[in-house]
């Protein structure tokens, strides 16, 4: 049984207290929180079909719990602990549990391979590894040898570990309900501990995605994400403050600095409410149950669920098929003349209303998203042809650039604004761009260095202490900040034109049968590109006509899915310049996978190895070259 989470009224924060709330530390601010709006709701967790509401206020009461508990452990302040498993409460608890007593929490992406949770955890000197059942316990005890530091196993689902003998693995739910009750003095040294916190105190470990090499542990304050985090967002998004309750979704990692910012320090400021659904998997009937007020994704989720809607008006009847195609005329007129900074007619504007009205409102429906009054894509570029056709549809949304170091940079203003840039830079950060075109930073938000590399720390920051992004970029004359590519990712051809990889991919995932594309033309003489596709939508694709295959490597091989790609290319190409264009392509005979070292925990493309492991279709596509070459040997 399921049913509809119904919204209560919450008065919010003044101004004055959302300021001094993101100058304490996030231990202070959680009880500082609780003691104004004790009754308010702090989340909501699906169980059985059943929301399950947690009050600010019983929040902070099951944060001193297992805070205790972690001391009665040994746990003191600096030391590390990791965190593994997918969104839940006992997460975000044991994350506010660490940081209230002055140690360093992180969290692991679940997709992570075993040899990059060993990394982690001995990067970190992690003291406590938390998981959410076994499946994250065996990936420890596989490197086992390599994680000494580890004195401590948590676990919040032991209903697979009867059988395991490591005496360090212990219930999470015994230190919430102590067969010993804590006793006062534990909770007066905990006090005490949270008291005596810093603001630019190190609070938690962020890992980078680790595309060029073995990831690096970002260290965060607690000012870095309050401030330049937290605050930033209540300042870009005075909505999300009340008043009334707001709810929003976490739905991705709590390992990425994102959904951190987000889904555990935002809502200390706002009357934000958390839902997390019973499986992270099945994301559509949470958003439906929950009816957002903002709701926040990757581009890839944004271009999936785009995808899904437009195949099945593919595969819909007629009159269905030809209203959508009516609508679509109508809203790109309507959009398109409002991005050129025009006013659609009234009679423009009523044949708008009515396509929303009848065929894109049932759409928006159909994800839940009907409601939602401020849609967020950030993580990476989202594809502006899939920005676009959120737009048409009704659905406000926009662009967001964060980064792990920074916390957030800038953010699309207003409604429906044009697709391409990544709108303003947030406030009280400041902005500029160096000769090569390299966007640099400064501000509250930046970031203490990454730990035990203090090579790479130096190289991180200018002379007089700016953060070097590695995003190439342009400050608009408007404000505007619009990203180009990554310094180091231009590619040159053999003819000596420069290309932006970033571009010319992002581009071609405009298709919604295209779920990554991964471009190669560094030294050669044309762009040649990797296309995985995207399976749900193919697989839809190929259902609808017929066409037999048996598992997913045949359908890769298909003729007729061989030439539906092509046709996408081509029609995709005609937006690039000449240079730019893919001249061959090969389809991936399998789907990405993070545990095999092809993408990293956010799904990037690790371009080496990549390159590493698909080699020989690689030389496929330049054997023309390779021939060439052969004849001065």
């Amino acid at each position: 049984m399921t049913h509809t989470v119904m919204a209560r009224s919450q008065n919010g924060l003044g101004d004055d207290e959302r300021r001094q709330l993101a100058n304490v530390p996030i231990g202070q601010a959680i009880r500082r929180r609780a003691a104004i709006t004790p009754d308010d709701v702090f989340m909501r967790e699906q169980q059985l079909g059943v929301y399950v509401e947690r009050t600010w206020a019983e929040y902070v009461a099951d944060i001193d719990k297992l805070a205790c508990g972690l001391l009665r452990l040994g746990l003191r302040p600096g030391q590390s602990v990791a965190i593994m498993g997918d969104p839940t409460y006992l997460w975000m608890l044991a994350d506010a549990a660490v940081i209230s007593i002055g140690a360093i929490s992180f969290g692991i992406y679940t997709t992570c391979s075993t040899d990059e949770v060993a990394h982690q955890v001995s990067t970190a000197d992690a003291v406590i590894f938390i998981a959410e059942n076994q499946e994250y316990v065996d990936k420890l005890l596989t490197v086992d040898d390599r994680c000494g530091s580890v004195r401590q196993i948590l676990v919040d689902d032991t209903q697979a570990l009867f059988d395991y003998e490591d005496p360090r693995i212990l219930h999470l739910e015994r230190l919430l309900h102590p067969e010993s009750p804590y006793t006062d003095n534990e909770r007066r040294e905990l006090a005490t501990l949270v008291e005596s916190t810093e603001p630019d105190d190190v609070a938690l470990l962020v890992f980078t995605s680790g595309t060029t090499g073995q990831s690096k542990a970002a260290m965060i304050t607690h000012r870095n994400f309050m401030v330049g985090g937290a605050y930033q967002f209540c300042q870009v998004f005075p909505d999300m403050t009340g008043p009334g309750e707001r709810p929003v979704i976490c739905h991705l990692s709590l390992a990425h600095a994102f959904e951190r910012i987000v889904c555990l320090y935002s809502p200390i400021l706002t009357t934000m409410v958390v839902h997390i659904g019973e499986d992270i998997e099945q994301l559509t009937p949470t958003v439906v149950q929950t009816q957002p007020y903002y709701f926040h994704a990757v581009p890839r989720i944004w271009q999936k669920m785009a995808s899904r809607a437009i195949t099945n008006i593919d595969r819909s009847s007629h009159f269905k098929r030809w209203s959508y195609r009516r609508a679509m005329k109508v809203a790109k007129r309507y959009r398109e003349l409002q991005w050129s900074g025009g006013r659609p007619s009234p009679f423009l504007g009523a044949q708008y209303g009515v396509a929303r009205a009848l065929v894109f409102l049932p759409m928006l429906r159909k994800f839940g998203l009907d409601r939602t009054v401020i849609g967020l894509t950030a993580g990476s570029h989202v594809p502006e042809e899939v920005q676009r056709t959120w737009q048409y549809w009704g659905l406000n949304l926009i662009n967001g650039l964060g980064m792990t170091e920074v916390g957030f940079v800038a953010f699309q203003r207003g409604r429906f604004p044009k697709a391409g840039s990544v709108g303003q830079k947030v406030p009280d950060l400041d902005v500029r761009v160096a000769e090569d075109g390299e966007l640099q930073y400064r501000g509250a938000g930046v970031f203490r260095g990454y730990l035990h590399e203090a090579e790479r720390t130096r190289e991180a920051f200018t002379s007089d202490g700016w953060f070097v992004s590695g995003d190439v970029g342009t400050l608009e004359p408007d404000g505007e900040l619009v990203l180009r590519d990554r310094k180091k990712d231009i590619m040159i051809t053999a003819g000596g034109k420069n290309i932006t990889p970033s571009l010319i991919e992002n581009t071609m995932k405009g298709s919604p049968y295209i779920g990554e594309c991964v471009l190669f033309a560094d030294g050669h003489k044309y762009p040649t590109a990797l296309i995985e596709l995207d399976s749900e939508v193919v697989v839809d694709w190929a259902e609808s006509r017929g066409i037999e295959f048996t598992g997913f490597t045949s359908l890769t091989q298909l003729p007729e899915v061989v030439q539906l790609v092509a046709s996408e290319l081509e029609r995709l190409n005609q937006q690039l310049a000449r240079v730019e264009q893919i001249k061959k392509f090969r389809i991936l005979p399998k789907e990405l996978e993070p545990e095999e070292g092809d993408t990293t925990p956010t799904r990037k493309i690790r371009r080496s190895q990549f390159e590493r492991m698909f080699a020989h279709l690689i030389d496929e596509m330049y054997a023309d070259e390779l021939q060439e070459m052969e004849q001065f040997r």
